[in-house]
């Protein structure tokens, strides 16, 4: 179910189940906010004991008791406040391990297929920033509220002990200041999960200036997206003017409620001390106690308006666990025939929504075990489609599709990106080393093994000049290195893989001519030396020399399919070998 079709109760009973919050770890962290906020009382109560009870100089025994407790107090306040935020947040990081984990494994299925038309900056927005504010479920909503009711019902009971219609006003402030504190703050505070949604639409429009600016600035049009940030931004501030009234409102509702109690129970003191009910040093120590009883009452009105943040960004977060997942593995997977496996397309149909046109309209090929194809095509022939069809990122939606003789939807999909390696034309360069990029298939290969795909890549000789090899950084999207350098960095990662089948989408872009050939001619000999399967979706002729067979793609169909030197008739299935 959609994260906007849920009420906010069943919003934070999915958060709770979601996080597993450790209970004994918020009950404890739950007791040392109460002892700390008693402390609190204690320390301004018994300081009022011992200033009145000095006033009459009994003499340094008489008050030497209450003062060592009030040291003690003194002492104990900032130990126990700082163990309930240790104890509070160690339990709010648990939770957000597992609201991350739960996250990602909700999308890592829906990507790159279930994700279509989302913008890339609000995905961010909600990975990260909604993520983090769910820590504040228990760190500012439900601990600050436990907190206060405890602290404040043991508080009146003590203030009650003394004087019970002291006790009786200070329990009616207290009532007033926790209900209508909060009251005011979330009717007076128009955001209501607006916010969220802007901060995600921010981020999204910040993130597609950034990547555009060359062109926004080179056709003249970046003075008009900046005007579209300034809008978003502008109307984020009206709304963080509105949270600060009603802070401000809400504060000043908390603030009356205690003038009030200090004021009715020093009234109510000042009349039992002469009905002689009450001593007169009293006076001193029941109004400073109302005044801490009221310390943990702000939080209060701040988690009210909190937890619209937290239910807000919780819809945010479910609204993606609701989208279907596109493409989903076998409840009964086939395995997969060993060696390179012979790829077969019979009428196979797929578009990318129901009012654009089909990607692939009846498509038919066949790719034998050890082909050298090549596959061209003007753009929107369907020849990324066919890719991404084969690695199973989108799903068919009519005709087949086979690996090995075993239909692909029949197949696990990592078993199938296992047996299909792909060097896709925009790959990405992760911000780390040389290494660890290239070792991103296989993480646990050996130095011999990253330097071997280097070689292979071409790429080796380069290495060897830098000053720290294969550990030189290559920067954020591979910023450090050339345009060419990562996308022979994206091939050795697929070369370490060793997959029988190698796909490689515009292997060459970002290459000079000579450069280009002699990669995908090492590429092509390496893999006839292996027995492996290679298919190259290119624009470049010159790509194509080193291939044993070429098909033209043209409306997602095969229009001709020829080898080196011959031709098939258009109207027969291609079957390359």
């Amino acid at each position: 179910m959609s994260g906007a079709a849920l009420s906010p109760a069943s919003v934070v009973r999915t958060l709770l189940r979601i996080g597993a919050p450790p209970w004994r770890k918020l009950a404890l962290a739950a007791l040392l906010g109460v002892l700390g906020a008693l402390a609190t009382v204690g320390l301004l109560a018994g300081s009022g004991y011992v200033v009145d009870r000095a006033a009459f100089r009994p003499g340094l025994g008489a008050i030497a008791g209450v003062l060592a407790g009030v040291e003690v107090l003194a002492f104990l306040r900032g130990p126990l406040r700082y163990g309930e935020r240790l104890v509070a947040h160690d339990a709010a990081f648990h939770s957000l391990v597992r609201w991350r984990v739960w996250l990602y494994d909700r999308l890592e299925p829906l990507a790159p297929a279930g994700l279509r038309g989302w913008r890339s900056g609000d995905l961010l927005a909600r990975v990260t920033d909604d993520v983090d504010a769910l820590q504040d479920l228990y760190l500012r909503c439900l601990l600050p509220v436990g907190v206060t009711v405890a602290a404040a019902t043991v508080s009146v009971a003590l203030v009650a002990a003394v004087l019970p219609l002291a006790g009786a006003v200070l329990a009616a402030s207290l009532l007033v200041a926790v209900v209508a504190a909060p009251a005011v703050a979330v009717v007076t505070s128009t955001s209501r999960g607006r916010e969220a949604e802007l901060r995600g639409r921010l981020a999204a429009e910040v993130v597609d200036l950034l990547r555009a600016a060359q062109e926004l600035i080179a056709f003249g049009r970046d003075t008009e997206a900046l005007e579209t940030v300034e809008a978003t931004d502008r109307e984020l501030t009206t709304i963080a003017r509105r949270r600060a009234w009603s802070t401000g409102a809400s504060g000043a509702i908390v603030t009356v409620c205690l003038g009030a109690a200090v004021t009715g129970v020093l009234a109510l003191g000042i009349a039992a001390v002469h009905a002689h009910e009450i001593r007169p040093v009293m006076l001193g120590v029941l109004p400073l106690a109302v005044v801490g009883a009221f310390e943990t009452v702000p939080a209060v009105a701040a988690a009210a308006v909190r937890a619209s943040d937290v239910v807000a960004a919780g819809r945010r977060l479910l609204d993606l666990s609701s989208i279907p997942v596109p493409v989903t593995d076998p409840d009964r997977p086939a395995a997969l025939p060993q060696g390179c496996p012979e790829i077969a397309v019979h009428d196979a149909r797929l578009r990318y929504g129901p009012e654009l046109p089909w990607a692939l309209d009846g498509m038919d090929l066949e790719v034998m075990p050890g082909a050298r194809v090549g596959l061209v095509g003007a753009s929107g022939a369907g020849k990324s489609s066919l890719v991404h069809a084969l690695l199973r990122f989108w799903p068919l939606q009519g005709g087949s599709a086979s690996l090995g003789g075993v239909a692909l939807d029949a197949l696990p999909q990592g078993v199938v990106r296992r047996a299909i390696a792909l060097v896709d034309q925009d790959a990405h360069v992760f911000a780390g080393t040389i290494r660890q990029n290239v070792a991103l298939g296989r993480p646990k290969a050996s130095d011999a093994e990253v330097n071997d795909a280097l070689a292979r890549a071409q790429l080796a000789d380069w290495v060897a000049t830098l000053p720290d090899g294969m550990d030189t950084q290559v920067g954020e999207d591979g910023a450090q290195v050339s345009g060419g350098q990562r996308r022979r960095l994206a091939l050795a990662r697929a070369l370490l893989v060793d997959a029988p089948v190698l796909v490689l989408d515009e292997p060459t872009a970002g290459l000079d001519l000579d450069g280009g050939a002699r990669l995908v001619a090492g590429v092509v000999d390496d893999a006839r030396k292996r027995g492996n399967s290679v298919i190259v979706v290119t624009h470049r002729a010159s790509d194509l020399e080193h291939l044993d067979h070429v098909v033209v793609m043209d409306n997602g169909q095969v229009a001709q399919a020829h080898e080196q030197g011959g031709s098939v008739a258009p109207d027969v299935p291609a079957r390359l070998a």
